[in-house]
Order: structure tokens, then sequence, then C-alpha cells
């Protein structure tokens, strides 16, 4: 059974609240450009981001930067509940500014992937998750302000946690042999996304089976190797397109693509547009 306990938005920020008591693994490949923030009120969860596979426990807050894979899936009793922030940083950042605190980038980079709350942390997040959650219930006057101050609240918090070492604990790896040989071919493939290998010359580098390799690949990230390979170039792409002069053709036989035609289909695929208005985009930011 799966219940929709809350969904709720405005502009830049959206929030659901999901239950579930049966099996599920996210089957949408996440990939976007927003911030996410994840927090387990209930059972435990693998969570695969970029390489790792974390553990992850009721209270525990899983922090998403854009364009990170991520992918969640049962460990053990398949019953959950959780709440699912995807946040714009033009939501945020005016208050984290009067704060003098930094950007949504800078604060999520200093952040662990998941973040273990103390027990008086747990509670300020739940009443702060409650109170966003009746902010967004009803349309009401000053709603994106006030649900933007509530959001920023909850980043400074989420800060504030990692900063007290007397409680806080290093988030848990998983490091069953499975899970550590996809770690190994995800890290290869970060790494070294211009490779031109197969899957059987991958998984003979890796010491398994062609078969083997797809399955568990598939099972641990949700991609098949090849969408992998393909989002590793993509990113590395993106760095680029806003880092450097190359022209559009020069990075796709840079990253290994036969044609830019086949480059600028996939990275529409991916980002929902072309690699030109991603760099003018960039710019624009740049210029801001």
């Amino acid at each position: 059974m799966e219940e929709m306990r809350f969904k709720g938005q405005v502009q830049g920020l959206e929030m659901d609240r999901v239950m579930r008591d049966q099996e599920f693994s996210m089957a949408v490949r996440h990939f976007h450009d927003t911030y996410e923030l994840y927090y387990l009120l209930e059972g435990e969860r693998y969570y695969f981001i970029d390489q790792e596979t974390y553990l992850v426990k009721a209270g525990d807050v899983v922090l998403i930067r854009p364009n990170q894979i991520h992918k969640t899936s049962a460990a053990g009793n398949p019953r959950h509940e959780r709440i699912l922030l995807q946040i714009e940083a033009g939501v945020v950042e005016p208050f984290l500014k009067v704060c003098r605190a930094g950007t949504m980038e800078e604060l999520f980079h200093l952040s662990a992937a998941v973040i273990k709350t103390g027990e008086e942390e747990g509670r300020q997040i739940r009443n702060l998750m409650e109170q966003l959650e009746r902010e967004l219930s009803v349309r009401q006057e000053f709603q994106s302000g006030m649900a933007g101050l509530l959001v920023a609240q909850l980043v400074l918090l989420l800060l504030r946690c990692q900063q007290k070492t007397s409680w806080y604990q290093e988030p848990e790896t998983v490091r069953t042999w499975k899970h550590q040989k996809v770690h190994e071919v995800a890290r290869y493939l970060m790494k070294y996304p211009e490779t031109r290998e197969s899957l059987s010359q991958l998984a003979a580098r890796f010491y398994v089976s062609k078969s083997y390799l797809s399955r568990i690949f598939k099972e641990v990230t949700s991609f098949t190797v090849n969408e992998y390979k393909n989002i590793s170039r993509i990113k590395k792409s993106q760095e680029l397109l806003t880092g450097s002069r190359y022209s559009v053709t020069e990075i796709a036989e840079i990253l290994g693509y036969e044609t830019v035609t086949y480059y600028e289909r996939v990275f529409k695929r991916y980002t929902g547009m072309t690699p030109l208005r991603y760099r003018k985009k960039g710019e624009g930011a740049a210029g801001a």
C-alpha cells in the first residue's frame, strides 16, 4: 500500500510526504537541477548517491545537490515513511544572505550526503516540517516568503547539526560485495567518462561476468551501465560547457561520442536542453 499523506507546493518549492508498506524502488531516473532534501520518518532505506550506497535510518536527512545521481531502495522491511523537498536556490538564498550563511551550493557542499541528527535536533526538524506542511496547505498572503524562511531555518539547523561533534556520526556506507563492486565500477566511470569500453570489457576489468555486472548495477543504481556512462559524460560535459572555451563539437569528441548530433540528443534527454542553451544559461547566471 502507498499513501500520499501530503503534497503541496509554491513557486520554486515542492513538498510531499509518503508512507509505503510494500516493496518500492524509485523507477524514475533522478537527475535534476534542484536541491533535494529527504527526511526519513520511519523505516530503513538504501540510498545510492553518485558512486556510494548509504544505509539511511529513521531520523536521518539526505541532502542531494543539483545533478547528483541518486536512488532509494528497500533495506529489509519495505515499510517506510519519508518527506521529500525539492528546492530551487532562489527560494532560500535571500534568507541565507541575511544570515551571512552563504549560498545553497556552499552549504550543501559543506554537508555530508547523509546527516545523522540527535534527539533534540530531530524534534526541531519535525517541528519545522510540520510548520512547512501547514504553510503549504492553504493559499495565503506571503506564502512563498514564509515557506522559504522555514526551509532556510531547516538548512541552517542541519548545518549546525554537523558541527556538534559531541554526538555527530559519520553516515553508514553499505559494504556488501555487491554494493562495493558497483561502487568500484561507478567510480571508474565517473573518473573516466570518455572510456569507450564495452560492457564485456568493463566486466573483465572488474573480474565479474557481463550478465552479473549488468544485473547488480541496475539493482543498485536503477541505471544500466550504458546509461550511467552517458550520465557521467553529461556531468563532465556540463563542467566543460561552463568552465572552458571548447566548442560543443570539441566536447563531444573529448567525451568519446561518435557524432555531435548523438551527443546533443543524449544531453537533451538528461537535462531537458541543448548543450548550447545550457552554456548560455550558465553564462547568464554567472553574469547576474
